[in-house]
């Protein structure tokens, strides 16, 4: 911020004295030196435009670190890495130091995301991944935890998909429950969600029977009628 001369000063005094702004700050910007710093300070966003830049390599390189880092690690541990770095990222654009002060169950809205700020870090989180996330990510996933669920679901290999996997989605929702306090409309909306859940999941079950109900055992042979006993019996 370069100096300030009395007759600038003065100026600017007089500036803030006729203007309707309740609070004014009577600085100096060197705006083309601010735009080599890179990385703009949360502050003077709105001051500072910096113009958009491909960087292809750059999202590459981060999202095949991060798979590199999800590599070989347990669920558990996969989603603190997850967390992490949705905590950092939420920071970066809300100006703290670190994600320390990002709760992992409280919702983003809450923790000072507007419209701008959500698009924002859903850039930052699609170079981060190299996924196309959508413009309404915090509002389609309000808290951390939830995100995490959701990244979870889309950079997890699909060869560790399955039941084993479930059953840990299962886990980190059984803990975010256990941890927050909603209002009677969130509520509603979560047993909502749970109930076409679980709609679903016996629908799985209610076609796996159909299809044994259309064994037609007068008409099969010996060997198919003890393949399907040893189906039945867990056999097979």
């Amino acid at each position: 911020m370069p100096a300030l001369s009395v007759g600038q000063g003065l100026a600017l005094f007089d500036a803030a004295l006729a203007g309707g702004e309740p609070v004014v700050v009577p600085v100096r910007l060197d705006l083309p030196a601010l735009r080599t710093l890179g990385e703009t300070p949360a502050l003077l966003r709105g001051l500072i435009h910096t113009p958009a830049r491909r960087t292809v390599t750059a999202v590459s390189n981060a999202a095949e670190g991060l798979a590199q880092r999800l590599a070989g690690l347990s669920d558990d541990e996969r989603r603190d890495v997850l967390l992490d770095l949705v905590r950092d990222q939420a920071a970066a654009v809300l100006g703290h130091a670190d994600g320390q002060a990002i709760a992992a169950t409280r919702q983003f809205q809450d923790l000072g995301f507007d419209s701008l700020t959500s698009v924002e870090f859903r850039n930052r989180m699609n170079r981060a991944t190299a996924l196309r996330l959508p413009a309404t990510l915090l509002f389609d996933y309000p808290t951390p935890a939830e995100l995490v669920g959701h990244l979870h679901t889309r950079l997890v290999a699909e060869g560790d998909a399955g039941p084993g996997s479930i059953l840990g989605a299962l886990d980190t929702l059984e803990k975010a429950i256990a941890e927050l306090d909603v209002d009677a409309q969130v509520h509603q909306q979560v047993s909502g969600r749970l109930e076409v859940l679980r709609a679903k999941w016996e629908a799985l079950r209610g076609e796996a029977r159909a299809e044994e109900e259309e064994f037609d055992i007068d008409s099969a042979s010996d060997d198919e009628v003890f393949a399907l006993l040893d189906d039945e019996l867990g056999l097979s």
